[in-house]
């Protein structure tokens, strides 16, 4: 047993604090700790329930690193249940989404980015949106453009090649750009669809047979 203490003291780099009392830790100290004490007997599977709720960052980057650490070293099976969607890109080899106690979705995160399709790019420009949209609609590569105020939304199949184009595009045509950026699909824009839009077009359908 003080063997396997000294083993994961130096696997979840506890360091001295092994020595002084828990009451002392911080909270990231503790989560360490309790990861400590889930690995004593060597377990295949291990559950981790929201490891990092309420750490501040450097605590919670610690402890995945730790996570990590323990899948890739001692090749420990993780199921993690997590709010925080970049935790579960940044840590997953697969996500499951669940929605209502149902699994909606599952796959590798690139996967489930995949499924929302394309880049948008994001255009503010002055007031002549109607010049705007012909500008960018000229272009190959642009699929579908939706205009939002004095906001250009631009979907496109790679926007870190096309968002020079599409600017380029926008200052021939002399039309004001005031900003321009790119949105590549997060896990949080898979979490939203899948919760959100894609649940309510089930529960539209399920009502429209019950009529």
């Amino acid at each position: 047993m003080e063997q396997r203490i000294g083993e994961l003291e130096v696997l979840i780099d506890i360091g001295d604090a092994i020595k002084r009392f828990i009451s002392t830790y911080s909270g990231g100290m503790k989560r360490r700790l309790d990861l400590a004490a889930a690995l004593i007997h060597n377990p295949e599977i291990l559950f981790l329930d929201e490891p990092t709720t309420g750490l501040d960052p450097i605590s919670r980057n610690k402890v995945w690193d730790e996570v990590q650490r323990i899948n890739k070293e001692l090749g420990v099976t993780i199921f993690l249940t997590t709010q925080y969607l970049e935790e579960a890109d940044s840590l997953a080899d697969r996500v499951a989404i669940i929605n209502h106690g149902l699994l909606a979705v599952e796959g590798t995160p690139a996967e489930l980015k995949r499924s929302m399709g394309s880049d948008i790019i994001i255009a503010e420009v002055g007031s002549d949106t109607e010049a705007a949209t012909d500008a960018v609609r000229s272009l190959d590569a642009v699929g579908q453009v939706e205009t939002h105020g004095n906001e250009l939304m631009i979907r496109v199949s790679n926007g870190a090649v096309q968002i020079g184009p599409v600017a380029l595009a926008l200052h021939q045509r002399g039309v004001e750009v005031k900003e321009i950026k790119m949105h590549t699909p997060t896990l949080d824009d898979v979490f939203l669809d899948v919760t959100g839009a894609r649940f309510e077009k089930v529960a539209a359908a399920e009502e429209a047979e019950n009529e």
